[in-house]
Order: C-alpha cells, then sequence, then structure tokens
C-alpha cells in the first residue's frame, strides 16, 4: 500500500520532490516545462549514390522550454526581478520544480499581460544548458605556428642553398 501524507491522503513521489521555480533567484510559478535535445549531425549526400552517410558529432545542448506565470496584485515587482534575472549577461541558476538545479542561459523569454487578467503575467522563456569551455581555443596561434614553419624552411632552404654553392666551387 502507498505511503500516506500525515493527513492520511496518498503521497504523491512527485509533488514530495516538488520545488519553487526560480532564475537566479527571481521566483515564479511553473505552468509547464520541457526538455529538447538529440544529436547534432553532418549528413553527407554524395552525387550519384542513394545512400546518405549521417556522421554523428555529439550530443546537441539540452533546451529547457518553461512557461512560468506571477500572479497577486503586487506581481509587479516579482516580474520586473524576473525580466531582469532574464536580460543579465552568463549563465545562472535555474530551480526546476521537479529537477535538481542547473546552470543555465536564458536564450529569448516572452512576457504576456492582458487586460483581462489583471494581477497576471505569462513568461515564455527559453533556457539552455551552459555547459563549460571545452578547450576550443587553440595551444598555439596559428599565425606564430606559420611563422615559426616559415622560419625553419627559410633555414633548411639557406642551408641547403649553402651546401650546394659549396660543392659547385670545389
Amino acid at each position: 500500500m502507498p505511503g500516506r501524507t500525515q493527513y492520511g491522503m496518498p503521497s504523491n513521489p512527485w509533488r514530495d520532490k516538488y520545488q519553487q521555480a526560480s532564475f537566479r533567484g527571481a521566483i515564479f510559478y511553473a505552468e509547464s516545462d520541457g526538455r529538447n535535445s538529440g544529436r547534432r549531425v553532418a549528413l553527407h549526400q554524395y552525387p550519384h549514390r542513394d545512400t546518405p552517410y549521417a556522421e554523428d558529432l555529439g550530443r546537441r545542448a539540452v533546451q529547457h522550454p518553461v512557461t512560468g506565470y506571477l500572479i497577486g496584485p503586487n506581481y509587479i515587482g516579482p516580474r520586473d526581478a524576473l525580466t531582469d534575472a532574464l536580460e543579465q549577461e552568463g549563465p545562472g541558476q535555474l530551480i526546476h520544480p521537479l529537477l535538481k538545479p542547473m546552470q543555465v542561459i536564458c536564450t529569448n523569454y516572452t512576457v504576456t499581460e492582458t487586460r483581462e487578467r489583471g494581477g497576471y503575467c505569462t513568461f515564455e522563456m527559453m533556457f539552455v544548458e551552459a555547459g563549460s569551455d571545452g578547450g576550443s581555443s587553440p595551444s598555439q596561434s596559428t599565425a606564430s605556428a606559420a611563422t615559426q614553419s616559415a622560419g625553419s624552411a627559410s633555414s633548411l632552404a639557406a642551408a641547403n642553398l649553402n651546401s650546394q654553392v659549396q660543392a659547385f666551387n670545389q
């Protein structure tokens, strides 16, 4: 038999895990959310060949579309705080109602307020996992590598020419 709450009602494990949604400390209520990801694929198609080659380039960045809302006679302050948090540069902590906290960047958002629903606004937000710098910066600049190679080639060519001149003069 499933567990019971302190009031004798059946317990809901998802409800026990549920936490207040926030981004960078700005609180909102989550209406819906999702997860969007997949694989990055370079599709190679060749002339006169019916079968393509799909090259797997790794996992796509995980995106989290979230619909949130704020409600109440004093919702304007929290609305402005959430707007400020969404517009800040760099990654921030998203507290997702049912997942563990994550570092994300808000790629875009829309706030909607209507006259008919006074004291209420909705936020459509798209977050992408912040990840980490994968060391994509080269350890040696291309310019210095080219200069070094050219210097080596020049020295080798000069030495080779010098030895040929000496052999000719003998």
